[in-house]
C-alpha cells in the first residue's frame, strides 16, 4: 500500500533536511512524500528544492500565500494519492522503522482507522528531553480524550477517514484534537503502537507552536473538547471564526501570568530530564501562578492516572499467564 506522508513546512530550515532525510530512509519504501511549503522566509523552500530534485519520491507544492496549517496540510492531502495518510512535521525526526510499524498495526488491526507512536521530545540540538507515552487500550483512550489529546499528530490514517472527515477545520493549534474528537463523533477508532518510541518531537526551540500560541492553545483545546460535547447532545456543532473567537478571548493579566508560568514550566521540564528532583518541584510550584497552568497540570494529573489503570491491568495480564 502506498503511504502519502505530510509535511507542512514554514522557516523550519535548520532542521528541515534531517526531517525529510528521516523520512526517506524508512524500512517501508512504498511512499510519496508531499511536501507544500507555506511561504516561508528563510531558506527552507530552497532546500526542499534541492532534496526533491535529489529523490522522485519527494512532490514539492508551495502555497500563493501563508494560509496558515490547516489550509497546507488539506492542501498536501489534495495533491496526495496514498491509500493509507501520514503526519511528518519539518523540524522532527522519524525513527528508521516508524512507518512501518503503524502500517504493520493497521494491517493486523483492521477496526483500528489511525494510529499514533509514542514520543521523545528533544531540544533545539536533538538532546533528549523527556518521553511520552500513549495509551493504546481503545477505552481508557476515549476516557483520556477529555484531559490530553490521545494520539500524536504523526499518526498514519486510512484515507477514507480524511474523506469523511473532509480534512482539517482551521482550529490553530489544535487541528488535530479536533480531528480525533470528529472520529470519535463517528464512531471511529484510533489507537497507538503500544512500547514503542517512533519519533522525536523538537518541543523547545524558537518559533514552535507552543512557544507562538502559548496560553490561546490551552483555551482552543477547551474549545474542541466543548465542540465535542456540543455534537454528542446535539449531534452538530457550532463551529465557526466568530464562535472561535468569542471562545479564545484572553485578558491581559492572565496572558502574563501564563507567560511567566510558562516559562518556569519550561525550565522544570530541563531540570527534571537531568535529574534534579527539587529544583524540579520548586519550578513547577512557581509555575502555579496561572490559574490556566494549574488546568494544564491536573489535565495531566489525570492522565497520567489513567496511565496507571492500563499499567497495572497489563501486569496483571502478565502474572496471570
Amino acid at each position: 500500500m502506498l503511504v502519502s506522508v505530510l509535511i507542512p513546512v514554514y522557516n523550519v530550515e535548520a532542521y528541515f533536511e534531517e526531517a525529510v532525510r528521516s523520512i526517506l530512509s524508512q524500512t517501508y519504501s512504498k511512499l510519496e512524500i508531499v511536501i507544500v511549503d507555506d511561504c516561508s522566509t528563510d531558506g527552507t523552500y530552497s532546500i526542499c528544492q534541492r532534496l526533491a530534485e535529489s529523490d522522485p519520491r519527494i512532490r514539492l507544492f508551495r502555497n500563493d500565500a501563508n494560509r496558515k496549517i490547516a489550509s497546507t496540510l488539506n492542501r498536501a492531502l489534495s495533491e496526495s494519492t496514498g491509500q493509507l495518510i501520514a503526519r511528518m512535521d519539518g523540524d522532527d525526526i522519524s525513527e528508521p522503522d516508524r512507518i512501518e510499524r503503524q502500517v504493520d498495526y493497521l494491517n493486523s488491526n483492521p477496526h483500528v482507522d489511525l494510529v499514533g507512536v509514542n514520543l521523545i521530545g528533544i531540544d533545539e540540538n536533538g538532546k533528549e528531553l523527556n518521553r511520552f507515552v500513549h495509551l493504546w487500550d481503545q477505552k481508557l483512550l476515549v476516557k483520556s480524550s477529555k484531559y490530553v489529546t490521545p494520539v500524536s499528530h504523526v499518526w498514519v490514517a486510512r484515507r477514507a477517514v480524511y474523506e469523511r472527515l473532509s480534512g482539517y477545520r482551521d482550529i490553530p493549534g489544535c487541528e488535530d484534537y479536533d480531528f480525533l474528537l470528529r472520529m470519535l463523533s463517528l464512531g471511529l477508532r484510533f489507537g497507538n503502537v503500544p512500547d514503542y518510541f517512533g519519533y522525536r518531537v523538537r518541543i523547545q526551540r524558537r518559533g514552535n507552536t507552543q512557544a507562538m500560541i502559548g496560553l490561546r492553545q490551552r483555551k482552543m483545546f477547551s474549545y474542541v473538547y466543548w465542540l465535542y460535547r456540543e455534537r454528542r447532545n446535539n449531534r452538530a456543532d457550532p463551529f465557526c471564526p466568530a464562535n472561535m473567537a468569542a471562545h479564545l478571548r484572553v485578558h491581559p493579566v492572565s496572558s502574563l501570568l501564563y507567560r511567566i508560568s510558562n516559562r518556569f514550566l519550561d525550565r522544570a521540564i530541563v531540570a527534571r530530564s537531568q535529574g534534579h528532583v527539587l529544583k524540579t518541584a520548586a519550578l513547577l510550584t512557581v509555575a502555579l501562578v496561572s490559574p490556566h497552568q494549574i488546568r494544564y497540570l491536573y489535565q495531566r494529573l489525570q492522565y497520567r492516572l489513567i496511565q496507571g489503570v492500563q499499567t497495572r491491568s497489563a501486569r496483571e495480564r502478565q502474572g496471570g499467564q
